[in-house]
């Protein structure tokens, strides 16, 4: 992963409360064209030409990394857990990991 905060306005940290294995949300977004690379025996990495997100742990499966371009399109993001129904909290922060942008809950607060 890229990690030069020079180059990445934003981290997002989400949580995802599901029943799914993280090998299936890995799954999940390679549906939708991102790239996917195992990291370790049970951990994932996901790719797109604006962000690079972790996905490890489980109850609940965490998924974080930066996001290269200030104009993604998170709620993009955020709608393949949202349509299979996957309960979540997501936070974006600015690059100093100090400054909550935006959060978003599924189902909605």
């Amino acid at each position: 992963m890229n990690s030069d905060t020079t180059d990445t306005p934003f981290h997002l940290y989400s949580a995802l409360h599901t029943s799914l294995s993280r090998a299936d949300i890995a799954d999940l977004y390679r549906s939708i064209g991102w790239e996917v690379h195992k990291l370790t025996w049970t951990d994932f990495e996901i790719r797109s030409p604006w962000a690079e997100f972790v996905i490890e742990s489980e109850s609940p499966i965490l998924m974080h990394g930066p996001i290269f371009c200030e104009s993604a399109d998170i709620d993009a993001l955020l709608a393949a857990p949202r349509g299979l129904g996957i309960q979540f909290e997501a936070e974006l922060y600015a690059s100093n990991d100090k400054t909550l942008v935006r959060k978003w809950t599924n189902p909605p607060e």
